[in-house]
């Protein structure tokens, strides 16, 4: 199958897959020299697809919107895997969000201009909620380095195998239940957080976590944040996160990347907890994105832009000094 999907007029491909991290976890491979993202999305328990990502060259069909997209996975697929695919790929890019506020805000700043130029904010996230929250419990207390490793190690041992390729999507809730914490944390080496994966896949395959309900959820960030609290293994940083990944903007995930970055930049200064967030209050309701901004354009002055990092190499090193 060979889609070709317009986008939204704010909406930038390489700026949408290379400004989060995520990039460069698995089962997502960046490949610099294509400018393509690949990965593979699970449908089922038993079915995975290969799908390849890339921006429609100018002045073709599509490209009159923002830029367009070719959506590329093997023949054979039923219309629903189809529309399954597609669900993932709208849902990894964002392309439902409306993001012209903050560009709104952007353009009247001049440490944020650009922003606006790069059509900066749709971060990359997951083809699914339950992919996004394993993640992000994957980057808590622990170096970017060791996240990428225990990504990789719980998709290649449990991931759902993709046909025609050696690869594998990400595990389903419940291929990750049926795995002992004593083996997550042998096999995919996460240390501590063995035991809030194996809780978090068990009660979504028990019904006690909602992940649907809280994917459509259309509730404030005040009002999301306590449910994403209320995950096991789900503490104030990655509840922060992970409301981003579901749209909301206006808490800032605090930890030590963002306390390290506004002590480089302001000497001497010394930040609690509030008065981080008191930073950035300016950006209502889009305080997450300013700063995200801030700390990525950090990350590119110091390793190159991103869109030509090798994800092997400077994809693991991303935090590095």
């Amino acid at each position: 199958m060979k889609r070709t999907i317009a986008t939204p007029p704010d909406f930038d491909f390489r700026t949408a897959v290379c400004s989060h991290g995520f990039f460069v976890l698995a089962p997502n491979t960046w490949d610099p020299a294509k400018q393509s993202l690949r990965t593979i999305v699970t449908l089922d328990e038993d079915t995975a697809v290969p799908v390849v990502i890339r921006q429609t060259t100018a002045g073709s069909k599509a490209d009159t919107s923002g830029g367009g997209l070719v959506v590329s996975c093997p023949a054979g697929l039923s219309p629903s895997q189809r529309m399954a695919v597609l669900r993932a790929v709208y849902r990894m890019l964002r392309l439902n969000e409306d993001l012209s506020g903050f560009h709104e805000l952007c353009r009247a700043s001049e440490t944020h201009r650009q922003a606006a130029e790069m059509r900066f904010g749709r971060l990359l996230r997951s083809a699914s909620l339950f992919e996004d929250v394993v993640k992000v419990i994957c980057t808590c207390n622990t170096s970017w380095a060791q996240t990428v490793t225990m990504v990789r190690n719980i998709t290649d041992l449990w991931g759902v195998p993709a046909k025609g390729t050696a690869g594998r999507g990400f595990p389903t809730p419940a291929r990750l239940a049926e795995v002992a914490p004593a083996t997550l944390r042998k096999k995919a080496r996460v240390g501590y957080r063995a035991e809030f994966l194996h809780r978090l896949a068990c009660d979504v395959v028990d019904e006690e976590v909602d992940l649907e309900a809280i994917e459509s959820f259309d509730g404030s960030c005040d009002e999301l944040y306590p449910i994403l609290r209320s995950i096991h293994g789900v503490g104030d940083y990655a509840a922060a996160h992970l409301c981003m990944l579901l749209g909301r903007y206006n808490l800032l995930a605090v930890d030590t990347e963002l306390k390290r970055f506004l002590s480089e930049r302001h000497p001497g200064r010394r930040f609690t907890p509030a008065s981080l967030r008191t930073y950035y209050d300016r950006w209502e309701p889009y305080q997450f994105l300013a700063y995200w901004y801030e700390l990525w354009s950090d990350y590119t002055h110091r390793h190159g832009q991103s869109h030509h990092w090798d994800p092997a190499q400077m994809g693991r090193r991303i935090t590095n000094r």
